[in-house]
């Protein structure tokens, strides 16, 4: 029974939150196990330190150190526990294998594939989750995103959203909702280019997956980090940067940026940052690094001038 309770009142990493014997709250440091009860005086054992006998000072020094695998990851269908075979055909030693060592790991190189996936549900799984890694590296998406998208996919693949559908499909709308809900800024168009797909099948999809599986609205990308990405591709001065991010932070609780989409009022706020600046940037170019299109440009900056004194110290609303 003490057991018992001991454990019900310690945290997972070991260290005790409470008293077992009066129930009140203990002090201390829980990194050198110094917990003390401030009311009966109970001092508890330091658990054993669960961490590497190793020091590192640096990343590859950590990385030559450490003796376990690779984390799990969501992007694999088996999460990443099992053992992939390498095809260098080298012996620990970095010598190369003779050729008929070399045919018999390759046998064993094929043998191992295939009893990774050793059903149909499992192969279709492998074949999507290889397709969202694939195109989240032609994004150029960081790895959260890739992780988050295929937890989406998975869990339409568990409540049979995603039966009889094209895997293209699912694999473009997973990654464009894992890029809105990872705060990342790539519009749809972006998305349908790199998997190849028109825009509107990936709307549709998307859509589908939004209300199956998520079934609450994701919003986009604040303007904000449309206008640093805008910035960052075209190579602009930081200067406009500094000012864009400043007008659309005093313009933000308007009702110009209700129902508008970020990517072009992205692109207004810098062609307006661009001229007050004195930074020649043509309005074709901007629509185009925003890929939207002039009359857009044209409309929100439109907007905004009504609604808005914009002057080089501050911005004052009409």
């Amino acid at each position: 029974m003490t057991d018992v309770s001991l454990w019900n009142a310690s945290r997972d990493d070991g260290f005790r939150t409470s008293c077992p014997v009066c129930g009140n709250r203990l002090i201390g440091d829980s990194e050198k196990g110094e917990q003390v009860c401030p009311t009966c005086g109970y001092v508890t054992v330091a658990p054993a330190d669960s961490g590497p006998e190793w020091k590192a000072m640096d990343l590859e020094e950590k990385n030559k150190r450490v003796r376990v695998g690779s984390p799990t990851t969501l992007a694999l269908h088996d999460f990443g526990l099992t053992t992939e075979i390498s095809r260098t055909m080298r012996d620990s030693h970095g010598k190369y294998l003779d050729p008929a060592m070399r045919a018999t790991v390759e046998k064993m190189r094929k043998w191992q594939s295939r009893t990774r996936t050793i059903n149909s549900e499992e192969r279709g799984l492998s074949n999507v989750l290889s397709k969202i890694s694939e195109l989240c590296e032609a994004l150029n998406l960081p790895d959260n995103v890739a992780e988050t998208a295929a937890q989406i996919y998975r869990t339409s693949a568990k409540m049979k959203v995603a039966k009889s559908k094209s895997i293209l499909g699912m694999t473009a709308a997973t990654v464009y909702l894992a890029c809105r809900k990872c705060g990342v800024s790539r519009t749809l168009k972006e998305v349908a280019r790199a998997a190849g797909m028109e825009k509107g099948s990936v709307a549709r999809y998307f859509r589908l997956v939004l209300k199956e599986v998520e079934k609450e609205y994701v919003p986009p990308p604040s303007v904000e980090k449309y206008i640093s990405k805008l910035i960052n591709k075209s190579q602009i001065d930081p200067r406009v940067e500094r000012l864009a991010l400043t007008l659309s932070r005093k313009t933000s609780d308007s009702k110009i940026s209700s129902g508008k989409a970020p990517a072009g009022l992205a692109a207004a706020y810098v062609y307006l940052s661009s001229v007050m600046e004195g930074v020649h940037l043509p309005q074709r170019e901007v629509a185009e690094s925003a890929e939207v299109t002039e009359v857009t440009v044209r409309n929100r900056c439109r907007e905004i001038l009504d609604n808005f004194v914009i002057r080089q110290e501050f911005v004052a609303v009409k």
